[in-house]
Parts: C-alpha cells; structure tokens; sequence
C-alpha cells in the first residue's frame, strides 16, 4: 500500500508527526495524512504500529488505499495515547430499530472490522440490555439492513455471532472480591478468626495491581491483555525504591495467576480463563546485577565487625545478637521464642542416635518455624545461654512467657501490625547509630542479614545441606513425637558444626563486658568513653582530659568514680 515509509523522527519542536495513509481533501483530492504522536520516541513507535495495523484493517474493509473517515477517527484517538476507544451509542437517525436494540450489533461490526481496536460502550447499561435484546430478536433480515446501514458510512460488517454471555463487572471490581473472599479463605488464622501477615501481605499486592492496571471491563480482559499484565511485573516495574527485586516481582506473577484461576472458578463474573493463558511466560528474567549476585556470597558483617556492635550492645540487644546469631534466626522466629521452646541445662536425649555428645550443661532451642511449619533445633553456645538465663527472668519478671518483651509486657514481633517487625528493625537501628557515632564509616546492614551469618559460614566451612537445616528449611513437620523430627537430617552434625563456629565468632563474646547482664546508662560513644579511660589510666587531670576528649569534667569524673583506677 502506497504510504511514507521512512524512520521515525522527531520534528525542530521534538514532536513525532509521521505521515501515514490516505485520505480524501475537501476538493475530493487524495492526499496523505499527518498524526501528531507526542515526543516520547518509545511511546510514538508503539502508537505508529498500532495505527499501521488500523490502516490495513481499513484498507480490506473499504477495498482501497484510503482512509475511511469512522477509521481516520479511531486513529487519531490511538495517537493521542487512548488504550481503549470509547464506542457511544449511535443517534437514533443511524439505528434501524433504536439505540437499545442496535448497540451492541454495532459494536460487534467495528469489533469484527478492527479486530486490533479495544472498543468499549461508554454506557454498560444499555450495551447490557442491547445483548439481552439482541439475543432475543435478531433475525437475519434485521442483520442485512444494519451491514446495508454500515455500508452507507463505508464499512462492511461480518456476520459473527453476538456474544453468548454478558459477562458483568470491572478489573478492579474483581480484584476487590478476590481479596474479600480468597485471601481470608486461605490466609485467616485457626482459632482467632483474624488475617495472617502472608494473608496481609496479599492484599498489599492486590492494592498494587489496582495501582497499577488500569481499571478495565471483564470482557475485555482477554488473553493478550493479561498477558500483558503479566509482562509488567516480569519487567519488574519501578517504584518509590527502586526496580522490584526478581523475588517480590514472581510473588506478584504468582499472586495474579492465582487471581485469574479464582476468577475462572467463581460464578459471580462468569469470566472464563482465555485459552493458552497458562501457558504464558512467567519466568522473570535476570538482570546483570542478579547474575553478579549469584556468584557473590550474601553480604554479611564479618566476626571482627559483630565484635564492635557487641560493645556497643545493651544486655537486650546483646541478647538479640547472640541468640539471633546462635540460631540463624530472623525477627519472626525470635519474636515468637517462648519459654518452651529453650531448653536449659539438658543432655540430649537423642545424643547417640545423632552421634554427637551431650552433657546436662548442654543448652538447646527447639522450635517449628511459624510459616512453613519446619522443625528446627540449635545447640547453645555458653554466651548464649547466659544471656537466655537474663531474658527469661526479665520475661518472668514482665509476666510473659515470650523471650523478647517490652518493659510493659508488649510483644517484640507484632503478629498484627502492618510491618510485624518493626521493633527488631528500630532496634537495630538505634544500636547501629551508637556504632557510628563511634565510627561514622560502619558498615549499616539490615537485621536479616544476622540471619544469614552463620548459614553462609557453614556453606563455606561445612556443607550447603548443614547450612540449609540451620535456617530450618526443608519440608513441615506433621509427625506425633519428637523422634520424628530428626529423621533422616543429621541434626548432630549440624550442632558440632556450631560448636566449632564458637571459636570463630569469639570476638563478638571477647569485648562483652565482665557482666553482660548489667544495665548500666552510657552517655558517651564507646570510642570516646575508652579514650577517657586510657587517660584516666596514664594518671592524667579530669581538666585536661576533658578538654582533649570534649567532654565536660563532670563527665571524667563520673567515669573515674565508676572504676577504681
């Protein structure tokens, strides 16, 4: 088909305005016309396609190269960026019987003659009831005047069928009561009634694709659309911190695979799955940072680093440091740490079978990980369970049965709260701002990545397998006793491998104070607490130590009473 056929580029004001197709002048002149597609090179290149494929749709309709003016106008809506045209109801003086009745013939006619064209009714009302009146009356008489109708404005109609079903409601209607009825039917807690943080972190992300898809009828969404919707999130689309990480970018794949499947099921929309959709590519792809990460150990702190955090550590935090450490645990498994899951004090009573050795001095936590239901088991290093004996007679003190409590008896892990873990977070917050002030270059690493300590230690030192049973991963416990859980998972190996860890965090434990335990007000950095020491030391003035340190001679003073130097 005659046209201009050359790159596409922008004009002196920036403006993408490519020539594309023919059209009658008011002198009766063919000449071409002109589309004005926006500065955006990326978003004019998408819209030039989709009106190259209007245009041959056109041309086999009208039978020549030659725009039709109903055609014309559905392109300049594509170029000015419409995703959908808008299909309002036709004057009475263009409908053979009335609008009610014609409405939804017409729309099928220019569906069936640009099939490329997403065209929906501006009032779903009447195109419902036009479908119901249609299916009741059409006839094939009626049919032939509308395609003669159509003819007179240059169209030429298909005789496909009228839809069979109304299918009711809109993209985000839906979405609304997938997250009312199938995340509390699967997310909500036995006993209590009340909605698990997985069951919260779902309808987090069913917010999101109400952000971001636009809000479309149901018989609209069709394969390629949610393909389409697929693809952004396989492209892991940009938001306030960044691009989405490949991880939370196949939760979200997943999340909306599910919806559709819920949406197939439920008789509320009578939405039907378009075949091949689950056949669509769902992967996420690797990005070259990703690829880097693969090869690269997890970035964890070093012992020597662990060791500044501990001097700096109040006895809660230091609790927080070694049992986290200990048992390569996260805030949602030390949040939820009871009386009953550590046991002090305790020979293993599977010691032979597990063929490693065990004495009444022995100090174990054993627990099953609240989501995936995976039994767990750790040997205690001594430090540890020293600070375990402190944090259970706070708790008793408290009058809580959980290890880790506020003064007032309040839950470190807030099972509730929209961020359940944020006391974990601002705590390490705060003992991390103490480190710097001492040294304003530390490292700042999250929370989690005490977690992954140990684990990443045991992959280098030990094997992968020790280090996957010391993050308790692998398949949920559903046995009657405790004999159960060991199985066939070498349990004693795994609490040798972290006795031999000991020596290797050793540092951490060296610059604990004499009495780990003590509570005592700091109300300078350690770096320049340690500095007045060591000139308390050498016998100098609290006068000129203050001045050399920047503190105040009440300060020094303080200090030298609080030693016997």
């Amino acid at each position: 088909m005659a046209r201009r056929n050359r790159d596409l580029s922008p004009d002196p004001q920036g403006r993408y305005r490519p020539y594309l197709g023919w059209k009658l002048g008011e002198d009766g002149k063919k000449r071409q016309h002109r589309f004005n597609l926006g500065t955006d090179r990326k978003e004019a290149e998408h819209r030039l396609a989709k009106i190259r494929q209007l245009y041959d749709e056109n041309c086999r309709v009208v039978g020549e190269d030659l725009w039709s003016p109903l055609a014309l106008s559905y392109a300049e809506e594509i170029a000015k960026g419409r995703r959908q045209i808008t299909y309002f109801p036709p004057p009475p003086e263009l409908c053979i019987e009335d609008p009610e009745t014609d409405y939804a013939q017409m729309i099928q006619v220019d569906r069936d003659r640009f099939p490329s064209l997403d065209l929906v009714p501006s009032d779903p009302a009447l195109y419902a009831e036009s479908v119901r009146r249609g299916q009741r009356g059409v006839v094939e008489s009626r049919l032939r005047e509308l395609e003669a109708e159509m003819r007179e404005l240059g169209a030429l109609a298909s005789k496909r069928s009228l839809p069979e079903n109304l299918i009711p409601g809109s993209l985000h209607e839906a979405l609304d009561a997938y997250g009312a009825h199938d995340v509390p039917t699967a997310n909500t807690r036995v006993g209590s009634g009340e909605l698990s943080p997985y069951g919260r972190l779902r309808l987090a992300r069913i917010k999101r694709f109400k952000r971001e898809h636009e809000d479309v009828p149901l018989h609209s969404l069709d394969r390629d659309r949610c393909s389409a919707m697929v693809a952004h999130w396989r492209a892991r689309p940009v938001g306030a911190r960044g691009a989405t990480s490949r991880d939370n970018a196949r939760h979200h794949v997943g999340e909306l695979m599910r919806f559709f499947r819920w949406l197939d099921t439920t008789d509320k929309f009578h939405w039907r799955m378009p075949r091949g959709l689950e056949g669509v590519k769902r992967k996420i792809p690797k990005s070259d940072a990703d690829r880097k990460k693969a090869v690269i150990s997890k970035v964890v702190y070093s012992p020597e680093q662990l060791a500044v955090i501990s001097k700096h550590a109040t006895p809660i935090e230091r609790l927080l440091l070694y049992v986290g450490l200990n048992c390569a645990m996260g805030a949602a498994e030390l949040g939820r740490l009871t009386a009953q899951d550590i046991l002090l004090d305790h020979e293993h009573e599977y010691a032979d079978r597990l063929h490693f050795e065990s004495t009444d001095q022995d100090g174990f936590i054993r627990f099953l990980r609240p989501k995936t239901e995976v039994f767990g088991e750790w040997v205690l290093w001594p430090e540890t369970i020293r600070m375990i004996r402190w944090g259970l007679e706070r708790s008793r003190r408290i009058g809580s049965d959980l290890l880790l409590v506020s003064e007032r008896g309040m839950p470190w892990y807030r099972e509730h709260a929209t961020n359940a873990q944020y006391h974990f977070a601002n705590a390490w917050t705060r003992l991390l701002n103490r480190v710097r002030k001492s040294d304003p270059e530390f490292p700042i690493l999250p929370f989690g990545t005490l977690r992954d300590t140990v684990p990443d230690l045991f992959r280098h030192t030990e094997s992968d397998e020790l280090a996957t049973i010391c993050l308790a991963h692998g398949q949920p416990f559903h046995g009657d006793n405790l004999l159960e859980c060991y199985g066939n998972r070498p349990y004693g190996r795994l609490h040798e491998a972290i006795r031999r860890s000991h020596a290797h965090f050793s540092p951490v434990f060296a610059v604990a104070p004499d009495d780990p335990i003590e509570e005592v007000k700091q109300y300078l950095p350690v770096a320049v607490r340690e500095k007045v020491r060591a000139l308390i030391a050498e016998g100098k003035k609290a006068p000129t130590i203050a001045k050399e340190c920047g503190v105040s001679p009440m300060t020094v003073y303080r200090e030298m009473g609080r030693y016997d130097y």
